[in-house]
């Protein structure tokens, strides 16, 4: 392939850059936004509370006026804009499911918005059918300026050069001449594919992170971490100045072999395409949910046991599209302490996962973060629980050379003590385990519904 092609295409990657930076940096209000964010950082809580209730009934009257759904669903309820008068008050509210959003959708638009200049994103799909959302400019822009404070707590700036590896492709053509990126010099990015890392490709990502200087990266732990083990097995280092991780569940193995082969902290965030939650890591390496940009409920059921709770969020900056009381499908562990950092933002102690990211046993139970059982266990190179139905677990093991039998039984062990004797454990060998249409990896999938009634 010609030198000329390859500056064609990555010109082309530059041409949507800049595209990506009109709209989200300059059209949207991002610089409001950001200088706003390095103020409230420091808000108390009750400067911040006092910012959620003005937001929250601005949020409700523009969607009982504009948004036939909510027009509806609050008439249902008999609830005024005006009822709501304190945080507490959401509760009142119905809580949206995702089902909802989807056969209703047509309705959940805003009718005072200009549709054709909204900006237009999907759900990953992983629990059913992707979904279409609509966000108005100043819910990109608030976007923009969040993720742009959590760089800033990282530790890069606005100026570093960083790489992606996360669900994006570049071309077949790139792609025959193994070139599994594309370079945005408009955003300063290396656009890297996650869906070709392999043996035998790890060493072309490697060489394109050192020829382009790259000082962070921002992708799917497992991705990131398929790099990191590389990089160990071979008793090398890729120094950086950090990672940011997100979109998948962080395991503490994961994180280890990440820091250690790239010489930096790991920085995990959390968000969805619906922009109802955030939760960031500060400076101390907390997570923290952030208050400016949604209001949170967590939400205790008899199924989730050890301080989990469900995620249910009500959008503070879209007006496009306000999803009010949705349910994420997600579960995190809060936390009570103070953190070092001096914010005043809840503390969260650990992002769960999803929903389906649990095994739910015959009686019902669900049990989740399973990934402890694979502590101390060597000779693995990927490994996944699929459950069926109820009453089967099948461990899938990408092996490496060295595994035996004895390694797959330790883990089963762990398995059993965790679920109990009721589950019929089995392990299955495969070549590789599949990631869902966007590229990522996902520990648990399960095919029972723990929700259900």
């Amino acid at each position: 392939m010609s030198t000329a092609n390859l500056t064609s295409m990555n010109l082309g990657t530059t041409i949507n850059g800049f595209r990506n930076i009109l709209i989200k940096r300059i059209l949207s209000p991002y610089a409001r936004y950001k200088e706003f964010l390095q103020e409230s950082q420091w808000w108390s809580e009750q400067q911040l509370a006092e910012y959620q209730i003005e937001q929250l009934q601005t949020t409700v009257k523009n969607a009982y006026v504009s948004v036939p759904y909510y027009r509806g669903a609050l008439d249902i309820y008999d609830i005024r804009p005006e009822n709501i008068c304190s945080l507490s008050d959401i509760v009142n509210l119905p809580i949206l499911e995702k089902e909802y959003v989807r056969r209703y959708h047509g309705e959940m638009v805003s009718r005072a918005q200009i549709f054709p200049v909204l900006y237009k994103c999907h759900t990953s799909g992983t629990t059913g059918k992707p979904l279409t959302l609509y966000r108005d400019l100043r819910n990109v822009g608030f976007e923009q300026a969040i993720l742009a404070r959590q760089w800033q707590w990282a530790g890069l700036g606005g100026k570093d050069r960083y790489a992606t590896l996360k669900g994006e492709v570049t071309s077949p053509t790139r792609i025959a001449q193994r070139q599994y990126w594309e370079f945005s010099k408009a955003e300063n990015k290396l656009i890297m594919s996650s869906y070709h890392l392999s043996a035998k490709t790890m060493d072309h990502y490697l060489a394109a992170l050192r020829k382009y200087k790259i000082l962070g990266i921002e992708g799917y732990p497992s991705s990131v971490y398929a790099l990191a083990r590389f990089l160990l097995e071979r008793d090398q280092q890729l120094p950086m100045k950090a990672i940011l991780t997100t979109s998948e569940t962080l395991t503490q193995k994961q994180k280890s072999a990440i820091e250690k082969a790239f010489a930096c902290r790991v920085f995990d965030y959390y968000g969805m395409a619906e922009r109802v939650a955030a939760i960031h890591t500060c400076e101390h390496g907390r997570y923290h949910l952030v208050p400016e940009y949604s209001l949170v409920e967590f939400i205790k059921t008899d199924r989730l046991g050890d301080g989990c709770f469900e995620v249910v969020g009500t959008s503070l900056n879209n007006r496009a599209m306000p999803l009010i009381r949705y349910r994420v499908g997600d579960i995190v562990k809060p936390g009570n302490e103070q953190c070092p950092c001096g914010r005043a933002y809840p503390v969260i102690k650990s992002i769960i996962g999803r929903r389906d990211d649990y095994i739910v046993t015959p009686s019902g139970k669900l049990v989740g973060r399973l990934d402890h059982i694979f502590k101390g266990v060597q000779h693995l190179l990927e490994a996944q629980l699929y459950q069926p139905d109820r009453e089967r677990v099948v461990l899938r093991i990408v092996a490496d050379k060295d595994y035996r039998r004895k390694d797959g039984q330790e883990i089963l062990e762990k398995l059993q003590q965790r679920l109990g004797e009721e589950m019929l454990l089995e392990i299955e060998n495969v070549a590789s385990i599949p990631r869902n249409g966007r590229g990522k990896f996902k520990a648990v999938v399960s095919n029972v519904n723990g929700f259900a009634a």
